[in-house]
């Protein structure tokens, strides 16, 4: 019996040899760590990013000459506000070569996503080189990823206006509408159009572009131009403090020093619209009906004062710049459209005089007759083939416009329009967010490209596409 007690207590004394033992090498690591000693930092996901666009700009007001602008789409998904105040930031390293000589630099990336609602957010990153360069690649720790960059334009342009190509199949009578304003009102007026267009309706665009307007693809950065506008396709803005757009923007800044963009509210509006053959943009102006509401509105940027920003106002703006919101005029937004499927009635004598019937008198003061020429325009391109023949084929139902929309405003937009944005948690927004069934008569397109592969390195790994195309073949399926 007591030879079992003495094992017993054996037992125990070894156990509290053990635990004294870890202790001792527990508070051994602190003091090792506290007299200098840097301890092991998580493991951490490896960074990927994903080249969007590539520009180098040889001179540049707000760049700085010989200056690559980087867009890309990173993994980071960590909080914009420890990012924005430089927290545990990876470094972006660059090498250019030019005939003569080389230089390895590197920069910081900045945040242009608004939300913290997506793992991939969009970064820009910009750094001074080497005049003239033959090469410019990113270094990783183990290779380096040559980036096909190109120059910019450099053509001098007052004003131009980018357009979001959401809904454009849907919304191309919206999108013919605001376009030959736009181009009435500013000649030469430079329509940047995202080519997401359908596939269906390019040889529409063809037709536009030989009147007179820009069709770009992709967009191209234009730093040469005084004002950039970032609208969507059912914003319509006329001038109204002054008779061009130039002019309107630069009287709104008046004497304002560092001005980087100018915000215009969006007044709703709804509205109707005829069947393909019947569509006049008389007919549709005359029907608005103010619904007496607003919302927030879009940006003008003025480029040389602000390098990125996404399709609403920017995340933040730069040190010693300022923005004006708008009061002195607003966007026409039509908010909500309603296809009639009668001919309209076509008064000869209102295009001779005022376009406008007794329903939109604010419009027929603000407008006033510009409208008969935007009218005869657009008249003489659909009387032309082949357009004559692709215009009755064009939709005239909205499907995809009412469902998309409807699941990006309640899932997404109007948390995002409010302080509390990040009370969705894990919801991106994107078409994986929205629940629609294919239909018949409404074909989408595809982008598709070429990955080139790349092998994973550190601190980042590099990613871009080639070869991008188009396929209208696969259906209207979320990616």
């Amino acid at each position: 019996m007591s030879k079992k007690i003495k094992v017993t207590k054996l037992h125990v004394l070894c156990l509290i040899l053990f635990i004294l033992s870890v202790i001792a090498i527990r508070y051994a690591k602190d003091i090792r760590y506290a007299i200098g000693d840097q301890k092991p930092e998580k493991q951490k996901r490896p960074l990927k990013a994903f080249i969007l666009s590539a520009y180098f700009y040889t001179t540049s007001e707000s760049l700085g000459n010989n200056s690559l602008a980087l867009v890309m789409s990173m993994n980071i998904g960590r909080n914009k506000n420890e990012q924005l105040n430089g927290v545990d930031q990876t470094k972006l390293t660059v090498m250019a070569r030019n005939f003569s000589a080389g230089v390895v630099l590197s920069a910081n990336y900045e945040r242009i996503t608004l939300h913290d609602n997506c793992q991939m957010i969009t970064v820009f990153a910009t750094l001074q080189l080497l005049p003239n360069p033959t090469q410019i690649a990113l270094m990783t720790n183990e290779t380096q990823a040559d980036i096909p960059y190109k120059i910019p334009s450099y053509a001098k342009r007052d004003v131009v206006f980018c357009i979001s190509p959401i809904y454009v199949s849907e919304l191309w009578q919206s999108f013919l509408t605001a376009a030959h304003i736009y181009k009435q009102t500013l000649l030469p007026c430079n329509l940047g159009i995202d080519l997401t267009f359908l596939l269906y309706h390019l040889t529409l665009l063809m037709l536009i572009k030989k009147r007179n307007f820009r069709v770009w693809q992709p967009p191209k950065p234009i730093e040469s131009a005084k004002f950039v506008a970032l609208f969507e396709l059912n914003d319509i803005l006329v001038p109204k403090v002054a008779p061009t757009y130039v002019e309107e923007f630069e009287s709104i800044i008046g004497k304002s020093e560092g001005v980087a963009y100018l915000s215009y509210q969006r007044r709703n509006f709804d509205a109707n619209v005829y069947n393909s053959t019947g569509f006049s943009i008389q007919s549709m102006l005359d029907s608005l009906a103010d619904k007496n509401t607003k919302q927030i509105g879009k940006v003008v940027v003025v480029p040389k004062n602000l390098n990125y920003t996404w399709m609403d106002r920017p995340l933040h703006t730069p040190d010693g710049f300022v923005s004006i919101d708008v009061t002195q005029n607003e966007i026409t937004y039509i908010e909500n459209i309603t296809w009639i499927y009668d001919e309209p009635a076509v008064n000869t004598d209102s295009r001779a005089g005022g376009l406008f019937s007794n329903n939109s008198k604010n419009y027929k003061k603000l407008y006033g007759a510009a409208f008969v020429d935007i009218e005869n325009e657009l008249q003489f391109i659909l009387s032309k083939e082949p357009i004559a023949e692709i215009v009755p084929t064009l939709p005239n139902f909205y499907y995809f416009y009412y469902l998309v929309n409807k699941c990006f405003e309640e899932k997404y937009y109007k948390f995002l329009k409010s302080e509390s944005s990040n009370w969705v948690k894990n919801t991106c927004p994107g078409p994986q967010i929205c629940g629609f069934y294919q239909h018949p008569k409404v074909d989408c397109v595809h982008v598709n490209a070429q990955h080139v592969y790349m092998k994973e390195a550190e601190p980042i790994t590099y990613y871009y596409a080639t070869s991008h195309h188009y396929s209208a073949d696969i259906g209207c399926y979320a990616h």
